[in-house]
């Protein structure tokens, strides 16, 4: 039987990837942080970066190697440049093992004369990958919804507790979230091509971004007002919010690049699943805990 990696089986999009490689058939590894808490049949091995014959040995008889490591927050792992380097080192394991194909999760817009370190440091990934020597596949979304998502159910959640959230600037900046599952689908399929390519993830929906806290609002029924403010007045705000949330839901980079518009791309969706349709669906229960 055909092995497959997945990086994070225990997380938001790994493990949809996961069960969907099961579902098909396919034998299921992972590299995770916490390898006690995965169940059978998915084979656990521990992100061992400084244990290299460990390392080889998750790697070994591996047919695709989907990627979705990375760390989100540089300051509590050591800096986006570690999250390069240890993605290195991923990735080398891949290609030394005779890894088949890689499928590998990005950022829309990444750079390597970015502004940010997120997408800069993304941009240096994918450059690893294309060098591998390996079959490839680059995903790009950017903010994925359902399952364990992070950015607008911690919206929600602040939503559920503030009289006040203020928006950045005018909110007329795009944002188009994709729902976690389809990110799953489209990787899913593009490990059966062996053609090289990057493929941006939006969804069906791009709204701007005001308009779409104010959708939260109303979806939840909550009576928060929703006010736009200068950029300069929104991030001290925002780090105030640590005394509230377990941690500020956005620093400096992602705020600016939501502003930017580095959270939105042209081109189809990659899937039906509407934003609108799933905070109908769960609008009673939709940030009623934070995620991290």
């Amino acid at each position: 039987m055909a092995i497959d990696l997945v990086t994070g089986a225990g997380g938001n999009s790994g493990s949809y990837i996961a069960q969907r490689l099961l579902q098909n058939g396919r034998q299921v590894r992972t590299i995770t942080r916490n390898p006690e808490a995965i169940a059978d049949p998915i084979e656990a091995f521990p992100y061992a970066f400084s244990d290299p014959d460990l390392l080889a040995a998750a790697f070994k008889g591996v047919d695709t190697f989907y990627n979705t490591y990375w760390e989100r927050h540089p300051a509590a792992h050591g800096g986006h440049d570690i999250a390069v380097a240890r993605s290195s080192a991923l990735i080398s394991a891949a290609a030394a093992a005779g890894v088949r194909r890689i499928v590998q999760v990005s950022v829309m817009h990444p750079a390597l004369d970015s502004p940010y370190s997120y997408h800069r440091g993304k941009a240096e990934m994918e450059e690893l990958v294309r060098s591998s020597g390996l079959s490839y596949a680059i995903v790009r979304p950017a903010v994925m919804f359902g399952g364990k998502e992070v950015l607008l159910n911690n919206i929600a959640w602040l939503l559920r507790r503030l009289h006040v959230f203020t928006v950045p600037g005018d909110g007329k900046y795009p944002i188009r979230p994709t729902h976690v599952e389809d990110v799953a689908d489209l990787m899913v399929r593009l490990a059966s091509s062996n053609e090289d390519g990057v493929h941006d993830a939006g969804g069906p929906e791009t709204f701007e971004f005001g308009t779409l806290i104010r959708r939260i609002r109303d979806a939840i029924g909550v009576r928060a007002a929703v006010v736009n403010a200068p950029r300069g007045l929104v991030l001290p705000l925002t780090k105030s919010l640590r005394f509230l949330a377990p941690e500020a839901p956005v620093d400096a980079e992602e705020l600016d690049s939501l502003i930017k518009g580095l959270v939105s791309c042209d081109g189809p969706a990659i899937g039906n699943r509407r934003y609108t349709d799933y905070l109908s669906q769960v609008s009673s229960d939709y940030g009623r805990e934070y995620v991290r």
